[in-house]
């Protein structure tokens, strides 16, 4: 990824598909996550003196004139000038907040916030501060501080994960999603939260989990093997009785779907396989599909679909486009 690249995604002027080709850029490793938090640092100080020099196609060549010389000590001043004025924390929030929400700049801000993100396809085992453990799924983060305070244990998460939390009586552990909050003392669950889904799902696989709704603070107490759905549309969460092992099914890379509309097989399978999907014909959302994909390339997938829907598929720019027959 070239930094005339990332700087025009910083800018705010990258398309959708160079904005996604980024994100996935900088989730790849941490090496390139530090490489996009320095040049962002350095733009952002570059742009200071915006005040007083308004011209910002002058500021943009004398940034790119300073970068090039790649020094240490420059970037140590950058880094200090960024913590000590004032104005940075507005420039970051007014100029970044349509930023990916998974990409957070905690290294050079000297936050004791730990943000972990797996990219598509790929799956984390994540310890926490309090010995819990989580299980990261594709295209998923959460963020939690580096040591848990003496009254709470709360962490953020943005897709799917399993959790198995360390009882403690006197500090309750705390799940923020984007629509629901989860509270526990000891237990394990599975929470599925993804951004583009139209439903948050917690199930519970041992112990006693509290599900609470952001918006109006109604909540479920879950039994074992139940699973609260919250369905983002109609602000409702129902709960209903469900096969635990198929729920977790995705930690061994198999993907278990039961009555599931198509849309979100869909969406399974783009984070399972990193691949795009376009849907051309609107039939095929009334389609649900039931079945076991168990370790299966995306070929051996797609001809399943194929054999059991009234689908046909193709490769086009490395997407697959979907048709009925």
């Amino acid at each position: 990824m070239q930094d005339k690249d990332l700087l025009k995604y910083i800018k705010g002027e990258s398309t959708p598909d160079e904005k996604r080709l980024v994100i996935e850029w900088i989730r790849n490793n941490d090496k390139n996550q530090k490489h996009f938090n320095i040049l962002k640092a350095e733009y952002i100080a570059s742009t200071l003196d915006s005040f007083s020099h308004p011209n910002t196609d002058l500021q943009y060549r004398y940034f790119l004139a300073k970068s090039s010389k790649k020094k240490k000590t420059y970037y140590t001043a950058v880094v200090a000038s960024i913590i000590i004025i004032p104005f940075i924390s507005w420039f970051v929030f007014n100029t970044f907040s349509n930023i990916n929400k998974n990409i957070e700049n905690t290294e050079f801000l000297g936050s004791n916030i730990e943000n972990v993100i797996t990219g598509f396809g790929d799956h984390k085992k994540i310890t926490l501060p309090d010995g819990s453990i989580v299980v990261l799924n594709s295209g998923s983060s959460i963020s939690f501080p580096k040591k848990f305070d003496y009254k709470i244990r709360k962490v953020t998460l943005t897709g799917e994960a399993f959790f198995d939390i360390k009882r403690n009586v006197n500090k309750p552990f705390i799940v923020n999603t984007d629509h629901i909050k989860i509270k526990v003392l000891g237990t394990s669950f599975n929470i599925k939260s993804y951004a583009d889904d139209e439903k948050t799902e917690t199930t519970l696989i041992t112990g006693e989990v509290e599900v609470f709704q952001n918006k109006n603070k109604k909540s479920v107490l879950l039994q074992p093997s139940e699973r609260a759905t919250f369905n983002i549309n109609n602000n409702n969460i129902s709960v209903d009785n469900v096969n635990s092992k198929n729920i977790l099914a995705w930690q061994d890379g198999t993907l278990i779907f039961d009555k599931t509309p198509l849309k979100q097989v869909i969406s399974d399978l783009k984070r399972n396989y990193n691949i795009e999907f376009v849907i051309l014909s609107d039939s095929l959302f009334k389609y649900k599909y039931t079945g076991k994909f168990d370790n299966l390339t995306l070929e051996e997938v797609l001809e399943l679909l194929k054999l059991s829907s009234p689908m046909n598929y193709r490769y086009e720019n490395n997407k697959i486009i979907l048709d009925s027959e």
